[in-house]
């Protein structure tokens, strides 16, 4: 007996040396005496083994057409709005571009309604489906699976759901397509009148009300398919899983009373199930957790990256991948929920050739350590052809550069941000001067070469956060955001015209060049797209008119802006030294019990001149002159002299939050500023607590954590203003050490009437409550506010409803106003 142990143990080191499937994934099997028995018992296995590598392929194949319709929907409802968008303004306008990118939009959710009534027909028309699904941009080898899922499932119940869902959603769309035949007509007739605008519109927007809800229905419930279909797979994968260890320890207990017959039978089989594994279509590894080592790779896996067997059993699975932020998301998710399946990540062979690939990974104990058993599946060229196909529909084929579209949607998102947040952005149309005759002149060849030349010091000239486009022709359009105003762009627009101004050499000529720019601002010049652009596009033919070569504001005042703005900046400079800054608080109140929790600093600025101004107005500019720092270590201190004084009139729970601007951060004397504002002060560390805004978070996270772990090591509290305003995922929440969540103003105003404000509102008080953090409610104003925010979770509130900002002397007798008093 130890005998025949010891000579296993050595054929499974022999084994893993050559390179093949690892003894731990074979089964073991038993064989009866007889020759014939064992070899039923062999073939038993393989085809349980086969079985269960058919089901695993049908059940990956369920799912990747489960997920085919959730890509399907979501171009269908992205074009559905689009053929809304381009419909009104049809309506509007009459413009024929808008009818066709309305009959291109409309083209999705028609075809998608063709594929579905040539499905719920008695004898399917498959070429009809597969025409129908093609014109709704379903990839073309995702079809057969959409098709046979539809077929085989569209009476279960999440299906049907889904389905009678799609139905109703192709019955507004042919509602849609009817108003936009008798828009047509009504064009060609020379209409239609005001009144009939009014009333196409009002259709068009009551038939996408109704979208909204059926769409939102659909996606959940497409949703909620997808995760039945995964469970009922799991739950058979186990009962088969289940099924076979049955027998496998039952044909165990006989090998054991027949141990001497079955060695060559397990030889056997052992072989014969090496093979199919080994043969598996998919590559598949072993990975140890605690050194990464890959301790397995089957064959395919060997091709897929490149390696020998004995090149695999060195490597690290970290050396194949070519993100470590994916490869860190997906470890986190196998952490978190054991498992993942079908996550997308970027990975790269031994030789350096990157490509994509869907992973499904769990963890298991293998040879007594715990290792992940991966299994992968190269997406690359379907990757590949979907970022082409992305990149072309909203990039100049000349060029290169974002289209018109693109533009437009760029735009649509700069406005919406800056009307939420209260800042500018600015349009620079510019015009190749005399390019038509360049053109003419030296051909087509060479006027498309010019263009992309152009396109290349365009891009080269603005920042990574600027969007350069191309609208068409020699018509070129720059989207400039985060900058400070009418200065800043007369700098971009002369940097602009200098570029274009060296000879371009085409063919070994040189050809020159100039170009006209017009500026329109936002909100100075315009508060919509198609105002902005126009503007723009007025003030660029003023710039022609003044010799070309040159740029010109839509506002003819931007002499008298700029000489405004140098004597603003002159007279903050001096500010401080004359003592013309002051601090005001607002309460922080519990809405518990109504009492303080603490109080914000917020700095005012006593210009003699212009008087009493907000920070909204100054602080910009001196975070840009840089005298933001003397500012903010002023107020810093003051803040925590203030506190200190109402500590001696008995107000020992008392906290102070000061706002720290994203310069401070940065800078590395922040630190110390603060211990020695605590030294001076007498304060308690957990007194003070600093806030910044989400939006510095977002723009530098790497920066902003070093500086705030920093602090926080010196004991004070944390928090990140504006919550909601800067886009930061779930991740780069906990990724700080933060106390406090502020929630944004913009979303409290809305509430309680607007579902969406009160929704965010919610979660973001969940998130704060499961992360520990205090969550305070900005910008509360009325009393059914202040009720709203209560209900969805916040258990602290600031806005005028409860006080306006006040001198630091009144503190303390709104604090004992406020003893004994709760909210309702």
């Amino acid at each position: 007996m130890q005998g025949a142990d010891k000579n296993r143990q050595t054929e499974s080191s022999v084994a893993q040396q050559d390179g093949s499937i690892p003894r731990a994934l074979t089964p073991s099997v038993s064989a009866p005496p007889r020759g014939r028995r064992l070899v039923l018992i062999v073939w038993l296995f393989v085809a349980i083994t086969v079985a269960v590598l058919g089901l695993a392929i049908q059940s990956m194949e369920l799912l990747a057409a489960g997920r085919s319709y959730i890509a399907g929907e979501s171009i269908w409802s992205k074009s559905q709005k689009e053929a809304v968008i381009h419909l009104a303004r049809y309506v509007r306008d009459r413009d024929a571009a808008d009818l066709a990118a309305y009959e291109k939009a409309i083209a999705v959710p028609l075809g998608d309604r063709d594929a579905r009534l040539g499905l719920e027909s008695a004898t399917p028309d498959l070429a009809r489906v597969r025409d129908g699904f093609l014109r709704g941009r379903n990839h073309p080898d995702d079809i057969a699976g959409m098709i046979r899922l539809f077929q085989w499932f569209h009476d279960a119940g999440p299906m049907a759901e889904v389905i009678r869902l799609w139905s109703e959603a192709d019955k507004a769309i042919v509602e849609l397509t009817v108003i936009a035949a008798r828009v047509r007509e009504s064009v060609a007739a020379g209409g239609p009148d005001d009144g009939e605008v009014q009333r196409y519109l009002r259709e068009i927007r009551q038939i996408n009300d109704r979208l909204v809800p059926i769409t939102d229905s659909f996606s959940a419930t497409l949703g909620d398919a997808q995760r039945t279909a995964q469970r009922a797979i799991i739950t058979l994968m186990l009962a088969v899983s289940a099924l076979f260890l049955v027998a496998g320890v039952g044909i165990s207990r006989r090998l054991l009373r027949q141990r001497d017959v079955m060695e060559g039978s397990l030889r056997e089989s052992e072989a014969q199930l090496r093979q199919l594994v080994e043969s598996a279509p998919l590559p598949l590894l072993i990975v140890r957790r605690r050194d990464e080592a890959i301790v397995y790779a089957n064959s395919r896996a060997h091709q897929q990256f490149g390696v020998t067997a004995a090149q695999a059993r060195t490597s690290k699975a970290s050396e194949f991948y070519a993100d470590t932020t994916m490869r860190d998301a997906m470890i986190a998710a196998i952490d978190r929920d054991g498992a993942i399946r079908d996550f997308e990540v970027e990975m790269r062979d031994r030789h350096g050739q990157r490509f994509w690939a869907v992973i499904s990974s769990q963890r298991i104990r293998y040879q007594g350590d715990s290792c992940l058993l991966t299994a992968l599946h190269n997406i690359d060229d379907r990757k590949r052809l979907q970022d082409d196909m992305r990149f072309r529909a909203f990039h100049d084929a000349l060029t290169g550069l974002p289209n018109r579209a693109s533009f437009l949607d760029a735009l649509d998102r700069a406005l919406k941000v800056a009307k939420r947040n209260e800042e500018r952005f600015s349009v620079l149309f510019i015009d190749l001067d005399r390019f038509k005759v360049i053109n003419d002149t030296l051909g087509h060849f060479a006027g498309d070469r010019l263009l992309q030349l152009v396109a290349e010091r365009l891009r080269e000239g603005v920042r990574e956060s600027d969007l350069v486009a191309r609208l068409g022709g020699d018509e070129f359009v720059i989207l400039a955001t985060g900058h400070g105003g009418p200065e800043d762009m007369s700098r971009l627009a002369e940097k602009m015209l200098h570029h274009l101004e060296n000879p371009f050499s085409i063919d070994g000529r040189e050809v020159g060049l100039t170009a006209s720019i017009g500026i329109a601002s936002y909100p100075d010049d315009g508060d919509d797209l198609d105002e902005l652009v126009k503007n723009a596009d007025i003030a660029m033919y003023q710039a022609k008119e003044e010799g070309r070569n040159a740029f010109s504001f839509y506002a003819p005042s931007i002499n008298k802006l700029t000489l405004q703005r140098f004597d603003f900046e002159a007279r903050l400079r001096g500010a401080l030294e004359r003592d013309e800054f002051m601090v005001q608080y607002q309460p922080v109140v519990d809405l518990a019990t109504g009492r303080l929790r603490n109080v914000e600093a917020l700095v005012r600025w006593r210009d003699p001149k212009s008087g009493l101004v907000m920070p909204a107005e100054f602080i910009p500019i001196a975070e840009e002159t840089g005298s933001i720092l003397a500012i903010g270590r002023w107020v810093l201190e003051r803040a925590c002299r203030d506190l200190k004084e109402w500590q001696s009139a008995g107000l020992l729970d008392m906290r102070v939050a000061v706002n720290v601007s994203a310069r401070q951060v940065l800078h590395h004397h922040l630190v110390n500023e603060v211990y020695e504002a605590l030294q001076n002060s007498g304060i308690l560390p957990d007194q003070l607590e600093l806030e910044i805004t989400e939006t510095m978070m977002v723009h530098d996270p790497a920066g902003a954590e070093r500086a705030l772990r920093s602090l926080k090591a010196l004991g004070v509290r944390l928090a990140v203003d504006d919550f909601g305003t800067g886009y930061s995922s779930l991740s780069l929440v906990r990724r700080f050490p933060l106390d406090t969540v502020k929630i944004d103003r913009s979303f409290v105003s809305g509430c309680p009437s607007d579902p969406e404000s009160m929704a965010i509102v919610q979660a973001v008080a969940t998130l704060g409550r499961m992360l520990g953090l205090a969550v305070i409610a900005e910008g509360v104003e009325t009393s059914p506010q202040r009720l709203a925010v209560a209900a969805a979770g916040c258990p602290f509130a600031q806005g005028y409803l409860f006080s306006r900002p006040v001198d630091a002397h009144r503190i303390p007798h709104i604090a004992r106003a406020a003893l004994g008093t709760t909210v309702q």
